[in-house]
């Protein structure tokens, strides 16, 4: 059953969001207010601009008026001589300095007009002076004198001026109102439309809301009802499953469980209420909180199944079941949902399967046994000679035959590699050997393709803990493969190269290499590589993960990589034999976790005999006390205890924090369980085993422990090199990338590491000026130059090392730091 992690919704829209939809309207509203308040005031500025206007018009008029008045007057005197009516004269000189000032304050602020009315003031004031003199005129010399000047029509000429200046002054403040109404209707006009289209878009957006709030009522609606029915549904499920399912607080207490656990445990729900998880099932041992015995790391948890594991039911009787773990985010916390399955059913499954794989392998290998071998016999003329067209089709026939064998064996180790029970039988054996063994096994197909197979390898013993007839299955896998895509006619070159630690055995091709898509999954069961013609090469594409898991379980690595002269170049390492060497250290103590008296004896003899103290506990309570009283340098456990299962004890040490980092060898006659991580323990052996086997894991998995990491600068401008290496490196040091010199003296200027592996073409210079500034230095660094361009003297003096790409694999380069950071006295 799988459980899928939730997560918790985010609620949309969020309540900024929200606030942000509501300003909408209020903002519109605002916008239109404003907009609205300065059209009022325009339209009060034209009203007081009409009015202003009008009064002007007024005023001008009026000082014409009086200025008529004053003439009329005048003229009255002049023709009557009767001083009364000068009245009017008097009156409209008294009042018309007063009526001159009204229209200079009403005179609107232009030039035209202001110059206007400057003339206006030099006519006035001349006209005044002209009747003034005729009156005084008229009294001193009597009315002809008058008359006679009168006549002269200079009065009559001001008073023409006068009229035309009142004229144009007239004229042009009509313009000017008319130039406001004018403006006012428009901007009216064009009011009224903002404002009608303003009702539209709110009309409309009112029609949207309102849309819009219905549909969100029936979603909400309809949500709701989905919710119920999905609830429904899930409450049918939780109930009808005939997994027994438990929901877990984040601090360990079952919360609730569904009618299959309630039957599998015989509790039910309120018994079990709130009550710690240990009370069915131990899935968390150790001490701390719950999610971090459990395995949670950000979020997730790092192991999801776990296999056979032992239960409690409520009458005491152990319940054997696997488990499937998942996560559930609630507003109180990361929750834990177990759904738990009888463990019986699925081993019933695996034994059925492996009687029908057994059953059939038997069945197959029996009749093609006769197969091939009447077909060797008819090839070899035992039955009379063959003609040369059947002897063909006989090669052809037993060539087939023996495919489908290995066919046969590579599904048997694949599915022994998936349980975790591939039996491996390890003695100190000579590498050498298995060079010489799997080249007599390839030299025939190698023969056919015409094919030279290049052996290279020391002069002396290479000595190694290992099961031979597995190395020669992996070495033979690869040979075959680098013979398969070789061209014809051409050589593999086929290395063992001897090590510190470990021994390295290296098959180099000229073949097209290996495709970067087919590279990420290369080691997959049934993959298969073409070669570039896109042809598939005949295999059953589980040869390289079966290797894979060989060189693994002999506590090496395998990798490969694509040179840059052309073909691949695979290599695996094979730890080697160091019990002969080194006895141990007597400081040392180990813990020795077995029920077996006699066995932990005789452990105990073969420890003591290499120098090693040890103590012997027999039950997980024993030996979870022991490890917990006093500090060891590993453990030695067997798998089954007198008290409980050694996996309890093993994931009891991994949980404590004062032993957790203590390595664990497990000593078993079965392989560890599934469910148990391949990191918590540092090795497998299986009973009976080898004791120079033994020592040999337990010195690895001590200097392992103990070990601090390198820190190991790779400048080089290749991805793909500094990605392999990595991996040749495989978590044995603390790798700094740099793709250039820039990038790499700025990584020196903020740390110093331990060792650099240097490329002496990069992009932004040449990799020997960086290692002469580093020799010159006080205390320089080593350096190893790795790179595929030839190396001078110079630059091959100053380097600890030389590695050309295309002499050395990735494998030799990683063995070759960590043996120079060991002479200049390990990781500082």
């Amino acid at each position: 059953m799988n459980i899928v992690k939730s997560r918790r919704p985010h609620i949309r829209p969020s309540w900024p969001q929200v606030a942000l939809l509501a300003l909408i309207g209020p903002a519109l509203l605002a916008l239109m207010a404003l907009f609205l308040g300065g059209e009022i005031r325009s339209a009060r500025d034209a009203r007081t601009a009409v009015g202003t206007s009008v009064e002007y018009n007024l005023a001008v008029a009026e000082l014409l008026s009086l200025l008529k008045d004053a003439e009329t007057g005048q003229r009255g005197y002049l023709i009557s001589g009767d001083r009364a009516f000068l009245a009017p004269y008097l009156e409209a000189r008294s009042h018309l300095m007063g009526q001159f000032t009204e229209v200079a304050r009403l005179t609107p602020p232009t030039s035209a007009d202001a110059a206007d009315l400057r003339r206006l003031d030099r006519l006035i004031r001349a006209k005044f002076v002209e009747m003034q003199a005729l009156i005084d005129l008229h009294d001193r010399a009597g009315p002809g004198a008058a008359s006679a000047r009168l006549g002269e029509g200079l009065g009559k000429k001001l008073m023409d001026d006068i009229r035309d200046t009142v004229a144009k002054i007239e004229q042009r403040s009509r313009a000017n109102l008319e130039n406001i109404q004018k403006t006012q209707t428009e901007r009216g006009d064009r009011t009224g439309s903002i404002i009608w289209s303003y009702v539209a878009i709110t009309a409309l957006a009112a029609a949207i809301l309102s849309f819009l709030i219905g549909r969100g009522m029936r979603l909400r609606n309809q949500l709701s009802l989905e919710r119920e029915e999905s609830a429904t549904r899930q409450r049918a499920i939780f109930e009808g499953t005939t997994d027994a399912i438990i929901l877990i607080n984040p601090s360990g207490s079952i919360e609730t469980i569904n009618p299959a656990a309630e039957q599998m445990f015989g509790f039910r729900p309120d018994d079990l209420l709130r009550r710690d998880i240990s009370t069915l099932i131990d899935i968390a041992p150790g001490e701390g909180p719950f999610l971090e015995r459990i395995g949670i790391d950000k979020g997730s948890l790092r192991k999801t199944e776990l296999l056979d594991i032992a239960g409690r039911d409520s009458q005491g009787e152990t319940v054997s079941v696997d488990i499937t773990l998942g996560t559930m985010r609630l507003p109180d916390g990361l929750h834990i949902i177990a759904a738990l399955r009888d463990a019986g059913s699925r081993k019933e499954v695996d034994r059925l399967k492996d009687d029908f794989i057994s059953t059939v392998s038997h069945e197959l290998r029996t009749p093609l046994t006769s197969v091939v071998g009447s077909l060797g016999l008819l090839r070899s003329g035992a039955a009379g000679p063959l003609p040369a067209q059947a002897q063909r089709l006989a090669e052809i026939a037993e060539t087939n035959s023996q495919r489908l064998i290995r066919l046969i064996n590579d599904i048997l180790d694949i599915d022994q590699i998936r349980k975790g029970r591939m039996a491996f039988d390890y003695a100190v054996v000579d590498l050498r050997d298995v060079m010489t063994r799997t080249i007599q096994t390839m030299q025939g197909l190698a023969d056919r393709r015409d094919i030279r197979i290049g052996l290279t390898a020391p002069d002396g013993p290479v000595m190694a803990c290992a099961d031979t007839e597995r190395l020669v299955q992996v070495a033979g896998n690869l040979l075959s493969n680098a013979i398969k895509f070789s061209p014809e006619g051409s050589t593999v070159a086929f290395e063992l190269i001897e090590g510190r630690d470990d021994h390295i055995i290296q098959i180099t091709d000229r073949g097209p290499g290996i495709d970067p898509e087919f590279a990420r999954h290369i080691f997959n069961r049934f993959a298969q590589g073409a070669r570039p013609d896109k042809q598939l090469i005949a295999g059953t594409g589980l040869g390289l993960a079966i290797s894979r898991e060989i060189v693994r379980n002999h506590g090496g690595e395998i990798s490969f990589e694509n040179r840059a002269e052309g073909g691949a170049r695979f290599a695996f390492s094979v730890p080697r034999d160091s019990a002969h060497v080194a006895e141990g250290d007597r400081s040392t103590r180990l813990l020795i976790c077995e029920d077996d008296s006699d066995a932990g004896f005789t452990i105990q003899s073969i420890l003591t005999a290499h120098g090693y103290a040890s103590d012997l506990v027999t039950t997980v309570r024993d030996g979870i006390a022991h490890a917990r009283s006093q500090p060891y340098s590993g453990v030695l456990l067997d798998l089954t205890l007198a008290d409980s299962d050694g996996t309890d004890l093993l994931r009891a040490l991994k949980a404590d924090k004062g032993t957790q980092r203590l390595p664990v060898i497990i000593i078993s006659g079965t392989p560890p369980h599934n469910d148990i991580d391949g990191d918590a323990y540092a090795g497998w052996l299986q009973k009976p085993f080898d004791p120079p086997r033994l020592i040999q894991l337990i010195q690895r998995a001590i200097r392992r422990a103990g070990a601090r990491k390198a820190v190991i600068l790779h400048v080089d401008d290749d991805d793909d090199t500094r990605e392999l290496f990595s991996a040749a490196l495989a978590g044995r040091g603390l790798l700094l990338n740099a793709g250039s010199l820039a990038a790499a003296r700025t990584i020196l200027a903020a740390r110093r590491p331990d060792i650099i592996v240097l490329d002496l073409g990069l992009p932004d210079g040449s990799g020997q000026d960086l290692l002469v500034e580093l020799k010159k230095q006080e205390n320089p660094l080593p350096v190893i130059l790795y790179s595929a361009q030839e190396v001078d003297k110079v630059a091959g003096a100053l380097a600890d090392a030389v590695i050309i790409k295309s002499r050395r694999a990735l494998p030799k380069l990683a063995s070759t730091v960590l043996d120079i950071v060991d002479r200049h006295g390990g990781p500082q």
